[in-house]
């Protein structure tokens, strides 16, 4: 998704994300000898975290700026102004 933004907005493709820091800390980490089964697991499960927690944020980042850019709303709905709606009829279907 990042460089489908990056080819719209005509812009470099970032060649580091903060996603990437789970990584190298798990690099380094591996390196160090630091990881045990119990430490490992518990590493994944909060780099997972991590992960989905930033790029949720930058998605919804890059979404409210192409609102904002478009003047549309496209995480909330507007309230519609109260008007008057004919009443449903229960008719019984035509069969031709």
């Amino acid at each position: 998704s990042k460089i489908i933004l990056a080819h719209l907005t005509e812009m470099p493709f970032p060649s580091y994300t903060v996603q990437m820091i789970p990584l190298a800390l798990g690099a380094v980490f591996s390196w160090l000898g630091l990881f045990t089964p119990r430490t490992e697991l518990a590493f994944l499960v909060i780099s997972s975290v991590f992960v989905v927690v930033a790029y949720l944020h930058w998605a919804l980042v890059v979404i409210e700026r192409f609102c904002e850019f478009l003047g549309i709303n496209c995480l909330s709905i507007r309230p519609q102004p109260d008007i008057e709606r004919p009443e449903p009829t229960h008719e019984e279907p035509r069969v031709y």
